[in-house]
């Protein structure tokens, strides 16, 4: 969620939090060694306090929280996290036959907390992991994407034919045709490209119904 905010917000909160907690432990500091400091010095070690507890709590509880009430999800990014199973749909040509590949099975296992995003893909051959990530909310049509790149590293046995490379990939989540199907396309350095789609497993599927079945409740209950 914090990639979310704009560069210049992040740079004044980033400041903000620096001048704070350096005021603040130099305030301890003094207290430590017996000397006399000023109220404002003490109360920007409370602040620095207080935001530390607030970073942690954000970092643990964000989506628990949001599962249980999905609008909070819609306002800001959907829960990825969970293992999604799926297929890989490479447009690679086999100059032998003329003919792309079949269905690659996919595992791709989301880790999300309220300030970072993995995301590592698993096949019967290689498996790749994301170095960097972007989310690209569109709030207006209930569509969230995640960017990302990542290296890929194929198999001993298979490196005679499928060598370490990196890529670029998105997936889409549409909130309102279906929260539990991702659908994305990757780009290899390797100048082929491939579509993919994965839906969330049975278990991340009945959790996030647990929020759905609340939103239900709440609703039936102003009625």
């Amino acid at each position: 969620m914090w990639s979310l905010l704009q560069r210049k917000t992040q740079v004044t909160i980033i400041v903000f939090a620096s001048v704070v907690s350096t005021l603040g432990l130099q305030a301890l500091w003094l207290w430590l060694i017996g000397e006399q400091t000023n109220w404002w010095k003490w109360l920007s070690l409370v602040v620095f306090i207080v935001g530390v507890l607030l970073v942690a709590v954000a970092d643990l509880l964000w989506f628990p929280v949001a599962r249980r009430f999905p609008i909070l999800q819609r306002k800001l990014f959907p829960d990825l996290n969970g293992e999604w199973n799926g297929h890989l749909f490479s447009t690679w040509i086999n100059p032998e036959n003329g003919e792309t590949p079949p269905p690659i099975p996919t595992t791709v296992t989301i880790r999300q907390s309220f300030f970072s995003t993995s995301i590592a893909l698993q096949t019967g051959e290689s498996r790749s992991q994301s170095t960097r990530t972007f989310l690209e909310p569109d709030y207006a049509n209930r569509r969230y994407r995640v960017w990302y790149s990542y290296n890929n590293e194929p198999q001993a046995v298979y490196r005679h034919r499928s060598s370490p490379h990196e890529g670029v990939a998105y997936l889409d989540l549409d909130w309102d045709k279906n929260r539990n199907e991702l659908l994305g396309t990757y780009y290899t350095a390797r100048k082929s490209t491939g579509d993919m789609k994965f839906e969330r497993n049975q278990f991340e599927k009945a959790c996030s119904a647990v929020g759905d079945n609340q939103q239900f409740k709440n609703r039936s209950n102003r009625r």
